[in-house]
């Protein structure tokens, strides 16, 4: 096949597994993104929720015909070109099937490639095409929505940057899964409006300490769904509803507001989950003591992998978390005391720091910050040089002659005064950096971060060594059941390893499939019974994991409904007492 601009997308349908893994590796292999279901119904869900290119049909499934199927999409997804496949060496034509166009049945898997191509470049002038719209305007209205919820949150005690600074996760964990720049674009602008929905519910239930009523937690589920009203009327070039509506979803169904699992939850409402979780984990809240720490919360996540979140997420994220954000997740937010007579500069300095992690107060004299300083010592301070009344520098003396802790408080200096005796006075009195405005606001909080990992009392909680490649886990919280199900439900690619008391074991899986397992001297379905037995010990989930051995032909389900009933057996002839 020739090169495409873009990565197409692509469910395939069928209830066969050996038709959607020979269709997946096939398409996976020519660089199509793949999505598989097992039903009409299935499909219809994971189409609701994320664009598709092209959907492979088989003629009949196990709800409905493939050309119902044709139907029923044509109404939430009429771009979406449909192909029913068949493998009957005969057919017969069909006005039903035809009159939707080039779509037309499929004899032999060689004509797949070659005729998905075909439809791509032959889409008839009727089709309505998505309005083209320039690459800066897109940038743009992201960087706008992104100021906008800044702003609203600004002064939010609990809940300022948490918008941005989960938005800056999910678009970290998505360019490593290297997702499709579309969709790239959808997770960012849904994690940035994901809480919007939030701005209808009373602030006493959100951060208050009492326990909520029935009726109440009602109220704060609804904030999915009233997010995505309130931004419906908003024609966004991107599918950022499904994200909102679905981000409390859980992987194994239990979530809200409609019960999704598996891959019927869209891959950037999945992110969104686990990013969101780890967000509010390692922030402060009014409910808890103190914010988790990131070993902490990552260590709660991986607890929750099947259950509550797709473990092929929580993978990547834990990598990125600890390559990316290794300064996140070190106790409370440093805090940080702006002092500036410039109050809109101060507002642009604030918003900018808030969605970097710090907890900002801002003041417009020096006389107000040293009089904040006898009560609330901040880990660091910014301020101006040319104020009304007292200047920065005279300030800087009064601080450092007080003694004490507000003394030894870390200062930079920001001004619109480049003047070569200032900067020396201002640094041999102790300042930690002097600049020039404007200053880059991207490299006021590397400074900033640097000056405060420097202080010894964050230096303590600087995180020594890296993370376990994977998911980690304890057979005692999720057993092999459990995992098995949870990989063959996300249709996953991975190795599970897990140390049993007899030994190590690994169990491969390819599409949500179990190919090969070997324990020991054991390999295929004998290795998997031994595993089966295993009730605690350690495992690790490692995504994308491969291998070209073949031991196991049964179906899983079938495969663990042998093994349990071999354990019954086994544990029927020991002997009692």
């Amino acid at each position: 096949m020739g090169p495409r601009r873009e990565t197409r997308r692509i469910v395939v349908v069928s209830n066969d597994p050996a038709v959607r893994d020979m269709l997946a590796n096939l398409l996976s292999e020519e660089g199509y993104h793949v999505a598989l279901a097992e039903s009409g119904t299935e499909a219809i869900k994971i189409a609701a929720n994320s664009s598709l290119d092209c959907a492979l049909v088989e003629l009949f499934l196990p709800d409905y015909s493939g050309v119902e199927f044709k139907r029923r999409l044509s109404r939430i997804s009429p771009k979406t070109r449909v192909v029913v496949l068949s493998s009957f060496t005969t057919i017969r034509s069909s006005d039903d099937v035809l009159r939707f166009g080039s779509s037309d049945f499929i004899l032999d898997q060689r004509e797949i490639l070659e005729l998905l191509q075909a439809a791509g470049e032959e889409r008839p002038a009727a089709v309505v095409e998505a309005p083209k719209t320039d690459d800066r305007l897109k940038r743009c209205l992201i960087e706008t929505v992104d100021l906008l919820v800044g702003l609203l949150e600004i002064n939010d005690p609990f809940f300022g940057g948490n918008s941005h600074i989960t938005m800056e996760y999910a678009r970290s964990v998505a360019e490593e899964m290297k997702l499709d720049p579309d969709t790239l674009d959808e997770i960012v602008v849904g994690s940035l409006l994901h809480d919007v929905g939030r701005v209808g519910i009373k602030s006493d239930i959100l951060v208050g300490k009492r326990e909520i009523s029935e009726s109440e937690f009602k109220t704060i589920r609804s904030h999915c769904e009233n997010g995505a009203k309130i931004i419906e009327s908003i024609d966004f070039p991107w599918k950022v509803k499904p994200i909102i509506i679905h981000h409390h979803e859980r992987y194994d169904g239990k979530g809200y507001p409609s019960g999704l699992k598996g891959r019927e939850i869209p891959v950037g409402a999945r992110i969104l989950a686990v990013v969101d979780a780890f967000a509010a984990m390692t922030a402060s809240r009014p409910y808890r003591s103190r914010p988790l720490t990131k070993e902490e919360a990552i260590q709660e996540l991986h607890k929750n992998v099947g259950t509550q979140f797709d473990p092929e997420v929580v993978e990547v994220f834990t990598s990125v978390v600890d390559r990316k954000f290794y300064f996140r997740g070190m106790g409370p937010k440093p805090r940080i005391l702006m002092v500036d007579d410039e109050v809109d500069y101060l507002t642009l300095l604030k918003l900018r720091l808030v969605n970097e992690g710090f907890d900002v107060t801002a003041m417009d004299s020096a006389e107000e910050a040293l009089a904040a300083m006898e009560g609330a010592v901040p880990d660091l301070v910014v301020a101006d040089v040319l104020m009304p009344g007292m200047d920065g520098l005279a300030m800087f003396r009064k601080m450092r002659e007080s003694g004490g802790a507000r003394g030894d408080i870390p200062l930079i200096f920001i001004s619109g005064k480049d003047d070569s005796q200032t900067k020396v006075d201002a640094l041999h009195l102790g300042a930690e950096d002097y600049l020039i405005k404007p200053v880059d606001l991207k490299e006021l909080s590397a400074r900033i971060r640097n000056v405060i990992r420097r202080d010894a009392k964050w230096r303590k909680g600087a995180v020594s060594g890296g993370t376990a490649t994977g998911v980690v886990g304890d057979l005692k919280n999720l057993g092999i059941p459990d995992i098995v199900q949870t990989l063959h439900l996300g249709l996953k690619t991975a190795c599970v390893s897990v140390q049993g008391k007899e030994g190590e074991g690994k169990i491969y899986f390819e599409n949500g499939r179990i190919r090969h397992c070997e324990r020991g001297s054991h390999t295929g379905e004998a290795a998997f019974y031994d595993m089966l037995r295993w009730q605690e010990g350690p495992f690790i989930i490692a995504h994308g994991q491969t291998t070209k051995l073949r031991t196991i032909e049964m179906d899983e389900m079938q495969l663990m409904m042998e093994g349990l009933r071999r354990l019954d057996e086994e544990k029927k002839e020991e002997p009692l007492g």
